[in-house]
């Protein structure tokens, strides 16, 4: 007879609930393998039924155990994998006869009440943990693979964000850019149902935010070389995981702090940088083409202005540079870039308290004095403290007047003549005297320190001086009276004449023997300072003296006399005189 032996399972169905949507429902099964295995879950219970009609398995009848009758129906298998149903001693199907050696009739089941496990597997995108957050980028592909001891695993389930659960089949996408919760378990081929897993995970696909901006001493796109560049990232999902910049065409660097402009050269620079976040997105990046789409361009000015002074109106380079007090100084400076914002000075100090806006008067005390100044450009770079040193002049000159030659002071009036030189006597303690100027009786003026008057008269000279940085002194005058006429000449004799003779043409008188002759002269202005005589050609004689011809009878011949007479004033103004007459006695 033969014996066949069925396996009957009964199966409850477990209801598991994750979220919103309910695992699905699975029924414990037996399941023969292509290998004719036959595997039955240990979970369920089991009863043996005998036939002889393997056509017929209605006939079967269920066996029942009487020497354990408590643990036969059901009966269940203790053993996870192979199982055996015995029966003792094999017979010959033909013969019926035992089969020697004696051995048992061994049935094989598989029992199998272990469950599949699943396994994710992510790729495709960067991934990056973050308080335990899993953050992944773009391109997201997620594989589930399961394993199963014995039966095998019959299928694969997934559910996304609470929505019904479906049968994998390939690989799943994430291309919305949200937080997903992923869902899945397996089952085998007895039904062993796997508890569900539960993935949770971020897709982050958006490029931090990312910008840039010069720190320090600027003006506008221009940074001294005190300033840096300052780059600012913010992520908000994944972080941010680095920041690289390139200057020009420098080696690309990791940002860390500040970027100091001191190392960079003068003039004008092209910056650009990238954030990437933790999951590869990057700023600034077409990744079609991986260009860059922004270049930012600044200007670094490490370079000092220059700054100097100029003297505006008087001034004057002696052994100090003169100004006056209407001189002005203008400041100027000069930068190659942007310019100058200010210009600072300060009087005999460094401590430039002042800001030049125009040019300005120094200070009002006569001296020297020294003015500190430097420049400043639009991003805060200065020149070298410069100096400029300037005498300030503000006394005019002092003129006096004095004559030399012919000269006389009298009754408060100076006398002198034309061949007196009228001499103007200067002096400037400071920047000297530039120019003398005189006008004589009004008229126009004239430069020079000496000069003459030729017309006689009285006259009046105006004069004054200016020095080298133009303080004119005050007009002064002088009065002067000029004589050029020497005195009058006057002579008599003690006798009139007896009568006149005509003489080589001319009419001349005739005097006594014995006849005297007296000399006298006058003068207008000045006064007679001198008379001499001479008789017939000999040498002058002083009247003054005794001994004269009013004093002596020196006419006692009879002939014809020619006496010389020459006369000055006290200004030396000269007049001479010829007298012509003759003694006789009749």
């Amino acid at each position: 007879m033969k014996k066949i032996i069925y396996a009957l399972v009964l199966l409850t169905l477990p209801v598991i609930q994750t979220k919103s949507q309910e695992q699905l429902r699975h029924t414990p099964k037996m399941y023969k393998s292509e290998d004719g295995k036959l595997y039955v879950n240990k979970n369920e219970p089991m009863y043996l039924f005998l036939g002889t009609d393997p056509s017929n398995t209605n006939t079967a009848k269920k066996l029942e155990s009487e020497e354990s009758k408590k643990y036969s129906n059901p009966f269940y298998f203790d053993t996870e994998g192979i199982n055996t149903i015995r029966t003792p001693s094999q017979v010959d199907p033909e013969t019926k006869q035992l089969v020697y050696p004696i051995a048992d009739v061994v049935f094989e089941v598989y029992a199998d009440g272990i469950a599949p496990t699943t396994h994710s597997s992510y790729f495709n995108s960067p991934t990056f943990l973050k308080n335990n957050i899993r953050y992944y980028g773009k391109g997201l592909k997620v594989t589930l693979s399961a394993k199963d001891q014995t039966s095998g695993v019959e299928s694969i389930y997934y559910s996304i964000d609470g929505q019904p659960y479906l049968p994998y089949k390939d690989s799943l996408s994430f291309t919305e850019e949200k937080e997903y919760t992923l869902h899945y378990y397996s089952i085998d081929h007895v039904g062993n149902i796997e508890n569900v897993s539960t993935d949770k995970f971020t897709i982050d696909k958006t490029p931090p935010i990312a910008n840039w901006k010069l720190d320090g001493e600027i003006s506008g796109k221009t940074a001294s070389g005190r300033s840096f560049i300052e780059l600012l990232a913010e992520d908000k999902i994944s972080g941010i995981k680095n920041i690289k910049y390139q200057i020009d065409d420098k080696p690309v660097k990791i940002y860390s702090s500040k970027i100091p402009l001191s190392y960079i050269a003068t003039g004008e620079h092209k910056f650009k940088f990238w954030v990437e976040d933790n999951v590869g997105n990057i700023t600034d990046k077409d990744h079609g083409t991986n260009n860059d789409i922004n270049v930012y361009a600044f200007i670094v000015d490490q370079v000092a202005p220059s700054a100097s002074a100029l003297i505006e109106g008087d001034q004057y380079i002696g052994k100090y540079l003169y100004v006056s007090e209407r001189s002005k100084c203008k400041l100027i400076g000069e930068d190659d870039q942007l310019g100058i914002s200010k210009i600072a000075y300060s009087y005999n100090n460094k401590t430039l308290d002042n800001t030049y806006e125009k040019p300005f008067n120094f200070n009002n005390q006569n001296g020297v004095q020294t003015l500190f100044y430097r420049a400043f450009d639009m991003v805060s770079n200065k020149s070298t403290i410069e100096t400029l040193s300037v005498y300030l002049d503000n006394e005019a000159p002092n003129t006096g007047i004095d004559f030399k030659g012919p000269q006389l002071f009298n009754r408060d009036t100076m006398f002198i003549n034309s061949k007196t030189e009228i001499i103007l006597i200067t002096e400037d303690n400071a920047s000297g005297v530039q120019q003398t100027t005189y006008a004589i009786d009004k008229k126009e003026k004239s430069s020079g320190n000496s000069f003459n008057i030729k017309e006689d008269g009285w006259h009046k000279i105006s004069f004054s001086s200016s020095d080298n940085v133009n303080n004119q002194e005050i007009t002064k005058e002088s009065e002067v009276v000029i004589d050029n006429v020497g005195p009058e000449i006057f002579v008599n004799f003690s006798i009139k004449p007896i009568r006149k003779e005509i003489i080589d043409g001319k009419e001349v008188n005739i005097y006594p023997p014995f006849v005297k002759m007296y000399i006298g002269a006058t003068d207008i202005q000045c006064g007679t300072n001198s008379i001499w005589y001479a008789i017939d050609g000999g040498s002058k004689k002083n009247y003054a003296i005794s001994g004269s011809p009013a004093d002596v009878q020196m006419f006692k011949q009879e002939k014809t006399y020619t006496v010389t007479i020459d006369t000055s004033d006290n200004l030396g103004n000269q007049t001479s005189k010829e007298v012509t007459f003759k003694v006789a006695k009749k």
